[in-house]
C-alpha cells in the first residue's frame, strides 16, 4: 500500500496547475534537473515538487533499497523464483564481482567475441571462401530487440564491416528479406538463444540452414553459423563449430543481454571498439547508480517519477517519443524491458501485489508521431505522461532540419503543459473543439549527442530504473512466467491435444483448417 504521506502529496498535487508549481518555486528547474554520462534528465514539467520528491526518496529508503541494490550489484540472488542473480552488468564491468567465476567467464567471452569479430572484419573468416559481407542475427525478444536497436542507433558510427540484418518473425518473408540480394558464400548467421530451444529462433535457424544448403551444399552450411548460447551441445549438434559458440549464461536475462555474446553481430558489424564504447557508457551509468545520492541519481529519480505517475496519480500508460530517427526502435525496446519486467501482480512471496505494477509503455518517433497519436495526447480524455528523448546537438546544428526537429520537441512539451483555451466568440462550438486542456506532464531525456557511450548510458539508465520500480512495486523484475504459458499452449495446439481448450479456440482451429473436426 502507499504510505499516507505519498497519498497526501498526491491529493495536493494531482490537480495542481503546472504553471503555479513553477511560479511557487524559483529553484524548481534546477532541483528537478540532473545529468550524468552525457544525459540530462529534466522533470520540471512533472506534477511534482521538492517536498513530494523527498517523500518518494524516503519511501524508497524505507523499503530497504540500499541493501537490495547492493545485492543486485554484488551478484546476490535477486531473481528468487528462478534462484539466480542478475549479472548482466558484469559484461560491462559494472557489477562488483571481482575475482569471481562470473568475472572470469565475462573476460574470457569478451576476448573470444572480440577476436572472432576482428577476424571476420579483416576477412580472415571465410566460411564460403569469401570475406563475410553480411551478418544476419537470428533471435527473438531480447536477443533481437536489443541488437536491432543498437545496430540502427549506431549505424552512423560503424567502422566499416559487414552489413547487419535481423530475423525474428516466423513469417517466411522475414528471412527472405534478410537474405535478399546476398551472396550465400559471404553470409554469416548468428543464432542468439540462451537455451538453443526457443521455437521461433530454432525454426528460423533451420530454415536459414536449409536455404544455405541449397546454395553452398549441406556439408558447408554449418560453417556459416555462429551462436550465443548456454547450450553449447545443442549448438554443436546443429552443426556449428564449437569454436564459434560463445557463452550466454543463465544469469543474464534475455532483455538485458545485448551487452553479452548476444551482441556478437553488433561487435562484428559495428566494430569491437564501437561496441566497447557502448559498454563503457553503460558502465558509467552503473557507477552513477551505485554511488550518486538518491535525489540526484538519474535512474532512481526517473523511477520515482514513473512510479509517482502510475501508482500515486493513477496514469496507466507512458508514451516514449524519441526525436531522433536513429532511436525509432527505442519505444519497442523499452516495451519489452519494462512490461516484461514490471507486468506482474504477485509478490515474490506469492501474495497479490497491493500496487498496480508497471505502466503500459508505447510510443514512436517524432516528428512523425505529431501527425498521428499526438492528437490523442493533446485532446483525448485519457492523460498520458510523455518522455521526450532528444539530442542536444540538434539545437545548435547547421542543418535547419535538425533545429526544426529540436524546436518541435520543445514545443510539444510546452503545448502539453499549457494547452490553449480559445474565447467562445461567435462560434463557441468551434472554439471548444480547437481548445486543449493542457496540464499534461512530460519529462525530457536529452543526450549531448547520439554516440555509442550515450546510447549505452541511456539503456543502462532504464535497466536500473526498472529495478528501482520493482522495489517500489514489491515484485520480481527478472522472471517472465507470463511468456512461458503461451509457449506451452502452442505446443498443445501443434500436438493436437485440444481437449482442454475452450470451445471458441477449438472452433477457430477447425474453421481455419488447422485441425479437422
Amino acid at each position: 500500500m502507499l504510505p499516507p504521506e505519498l497519498t497526501t502529496h498526491g491529493a495536493r498535487l494531482g490537480e495542481a496547475r503546472l504553471r503555479a508549481l513553477m511560479a511557487a518555486d524559483p529553484g524548481r528547474a534546477a532541483s528537478l534537473l540532473m545529468a550524468h554520462a552525457g544525459i540530462e534528465l529534466d522533470c520540471s514539467k512533472q506534477r511534482l515538487d521538492r517536498a513530494s520528491l523527498v517523500a518518494l526518496v524516503a519511501h524508497l529508503e524505507g523499503l530497504g533499497f540500499a541493501a537490495r541494490r547492493d545485492a543486485l550489484l554484488s551478484g546476490g540472488i535477486v531473481n528468487a523464483s528462478e534462484g539466480r542473480p542478475a549479472l548482466h552488468m558484469a559484461y560491462r564491468h559494472g557489477a562488483r564481482v571481482e575475482g569471481s567465476d562470473a568475472e572470469r567467464l565475462v573476460d574470457q567471452t569478451q576476448a573470444q567475441t572480440r577476436a572472432f569479430a576482428e577476424r571476420v572484419r579483416a576477412g580472415g573468416f571465410r566460411p564460403g571462401g569469401k570475406p563475410v559481407s553480411r551478418v544476419i542475427n537470428i533471435g527473438i525478444g531480447g536477443s533481437d530487440l536489443g541488437p536491432r536497436l543498437v545496430a540502427d542507433a549506431l549505424a552512423d558510427h560503424a567502422e566499416g564491416g559487414p552489413e547487419l540484418r535481423f530475423v525474428a518473425s516466423l513469417d517466411p518473408s522475414d528471412l527472405q528479406h534478410a537474405v535478399a540480394g546476398a551472396d550465400p558464400a559471404a553470409l554469416l548467421f548468428v543464432i542468439a538463444s540462451k537455451s538453443f530451444s526457443t521455437q521461433e529462433t530454432l525454426m528460423n535457424g533451420q530454415a536459414a540452414r536449409e536455404w544455405l544448403a541449397g546454395h553452398v551444399g549441406e556439408a558447408q552450411a554449418g560453417r556459416h553459423f555462429a551462436a550465443a548460447s548456454a547450450a553449447r551441445d545443442k549448438a554443436v549438434a546443429f552443426g556449428i563449430d564449437p569454436a564459434n559458440v560463445f557463452d550466454f549464461p543463465d544469469w543474464v536475462g534475455g532483455r538485458y543481454s545485448v551487452w553479452s555474446a548476444v551482441g556478437l553481430s553488433l561487435e562484428t558489424g559495428l566494430g569491437p571498439d564501437v561496441f566497447a564504447a557502448f559498454r563503457d557508457g553503460a558502465r558509467s551509468m552503473d557507477e552513477h547508480f551505485a554511488t550518486a545520492p538518491l535525489e540526484r541519481n538519474l535512474p532512481v529519480v526517473k523511477a520515482l517519477v514513473d512510479f509517482w505517475n502510475r501508482a500515486v496519480l493513477g496514469h496507466p500508460a507512458r508514451c516514449v517519443a524519441p526525436y531522433s530517427a536513429r532511436l525509432a526502435l527505442l519505444p519497442g525496446y523499452l516495451q519489452q524491458l519494462e512490461m516484461e519486467s514490471l507486468g506482474k501482480s504477485v509478490t515474490p512471496g506469492g501474495e497479490p501485489a497491493s500496487l498496480p505494477g508497471g505502466a503500459l509503455v508505447w510510443g514512436g518517433s517524432g516528428t512523425e508521431v505529431q501527425h498521428s497519436f499526438f492528437q490523442w495526447l493533446h485532446q483525448g480524455s485519457d492523460v498520458t505522461p510523455v518522455d521526450f528523448i532528444g539530442i542536444a546537438r540538434h539545437f545548435t546544428s547547421d542543418d535547419p532540419r535538425e533545429r526544426v526537429l529540436a524546436a518541435n520537441m520543445v514545443a510539444q512539451g510546452a503545448a502539453l503543459l499549457d494547452g490553449v483555451q480559445l474565447p467562445a466568440g461567435d462560434d463557441p462550438a468551434l472554439a471548444a473543439q480547437r481548445s486543449m486542456p493542457g496540464g499534461r506532464v512530460s519529462s525530457v531525456l536529452l543526450l549531448e549527442a547520439l554516440t555509442p557511450a550515450t546510447l549505452g548510458a541511456l539503456l543502462a539508465l532504464h535497466e536500473h530504473k526498472v529495478f528501482v520500480e520493482s522495489v517500489l512495486y514489491g515484485i520480481n523484475p527478472f522472471d517472465q512466467w507470463g511468456v512461458e504459458l503461451g509457449k506451452v499452449l502452442t505446443k498443445g495446439i501443434l500436438d493436437g491435444e485440444l481437449s482442454g481448450y475452450d470451445a471458441s479456440t477449438r472452433a477457430m482451429l477447425a474453421r481455419t483448417g488447422f485441425v479437422s473436426d
